[in-house]
This record gives C-alpha cells, sequence and structure tokens, in this order.
C-alpha cells in the first residue's frame, strides 16, 4: 500500500495538472519575523501563569503555530482566541470608509469563519490548550484574560486596534509582549499602523517594527 502511496504522490507532483496541490506554499498571514518574535516572547515569559491571545484568527494557521510551539516546549499556557467568526464589523468598517477614506471593497473578508469549525480543526490536531472567545474583540473584558503574557493582535482596521491595545496594555504582564500585525502604511490595513503609531507615542514607547508590518511593544514594569 506504501508504495502506491509514493506513486501516486510522485505522479502528482510532477503533473502539470495537479502539481500546484503538493507544491509547497507558506500558509501565515505574518512572517517569520513576527512568529520569531512571538517564539521568543512565549520562551521568555515561560513558567508564568498568565494567558496567550491572538485576536483576529482567519482560519487558524498562526493558531496552530503558537499551539505547536507551546507544545514543543511542554508550555501548558492556555490561549484565546478572540473573533468574530464573521468578518469585520460594520462599525469599524464604517470608520475606515467614512473618517478615514478607505473603500468599502476591501473589507468584505473573513466572512466564511464559524467558532465550531475552527474549535474542531484545532481539537482535531490534539490541541487542548485553548478557549475560543467569538464577539468583537473591542468589546471584550481582558480582565478575564489577565495577565496576559503574549497578545498578536491581527484586527486590521484602526478603530478596533486602537482600543484593543488599551485594554492589553491595562492587563498586561510585566514582561508582556504585544505584536500588531499590518502595520505597513499605503495599504487597505494601515489602519492598524496609525493606532500602533499613537498608542507607543502617548504611552512614551520606542517604536519597533519586525518583519516590515509587525509593530511591538514590550511592557517592562
Amino acid at each position: 500500500m506504501r508504495p502506491m502511496k509514493e506513486f501516486i504522490k510522485k505522479v502528482a507532483y510532477r503533473s502539470p495538472l495537479l502539481s500546484k496541490w503538493s507544491a509547497p506554499s507558506y500558509p501565515y498571514k505574518v512572517n517569520p519575523a513576527q512568529l520569531s518574535f512571538l517564539c521568543e516572547a512565549i520562551s521568555n515569559t515561560r513558567g508564568s501563569s498568565g494567558s496567550i491571545l491572538e485576536i483576529g484568527v482567519a482560519k487558524g494557521d498562526t493558531s496552530v503555530f503558537l499551539l505547536e510551539h507551546l507544545r514543543t516546549i511542554a508550555d501548558t499556557r492556555t490561549v484565546y482566541f478572540l473573533d468574530t467568526f464573521a468578518g469585520f464589523t460594520d462599525e469599524s468598517i464604517n470608520h475606515e470608509v467614512d473618517v478615514r477614506g478607505k473603500a468599502v471593497d476591501d473589507y468584505d473578508a473573513f466572512r466564511y469563519g464559524e467558532e465550531g469549525v475552527f474549535s474542531r480543526n484545532l481539537t482535531r490536531l490534539g490541541y487542548e490548550n485553548f478557549r475560543t472567545v467569538k464577539g468583537d474583540a473591542a468589546r471584550q473584558d481582558y480582565t478575564r484574560f489577565a495577565p496576559i503574557d503574549v497578545a498578536l493582535l491581527d484586527i486590521d482596521l484602526y478603530q478596533p486596534t486602537r482600543e484593543i491595545l488599551d485594554h492589553l496594555w491595562e492587563n498586561l504582564a510585566t514582561p508582556g509582549y504585544i505584536c500588531v500585525d499590518d502595520c505597513m502604511a499605503d495599504t487597505p490595513w494601515d489602519g492598524s499602523l496609525q493606532a500602533y503609531n499613537e498608542f507607543v507615542e502617548n504611552k512614551g514607547l520606542q517604536p519597533r517594527i519586525v518583519g516590515q508590518k509587525g509593530g511591538v511593544i514590550l511592557r517592562k514594569n
């Protein structure tokens, strides 16, 4: 049976029509430098009783990466995955369009999500140390996650990103780490960059971008 499977793989890999299905691809929305930062942050806070958050999960590729890293270092901290599981909220889209002058068509994405499917997919892979939180992440009570050791904030739009950063900071451990994705100018997602820049300026922090689009924040005390 195994030789037959290998033969089928060989044919598929070399077939012009089928090779795209077996070709390698990069599955993550965040880039390697951001993933490296998150691994370092998780390792630096190992032994803490705090939590880890991913806010904005899409279909869960980065979620699997984070859980797998925790598993490989025998870290049993709970990872909380926050998402509407229904795309961007109308409020946040309206702010991008009406206040920031963006095109509404850019934000008709991520509506395919479903909390039950997301959770089952992670469970099938053998992960248990996670919880899903469905709803507008800007309207959650973040004291329930405190102390927060590490957070990946990938909400893309200005209004929720700015509000969530305040919630995270108030409940962040010391040391605590935040990575804000999509901090790039002149893109449909540059609301993340505006929110990040405003936040670090307000807190008197030094801005730092890793991997061209990851705005990072470290709380030392």
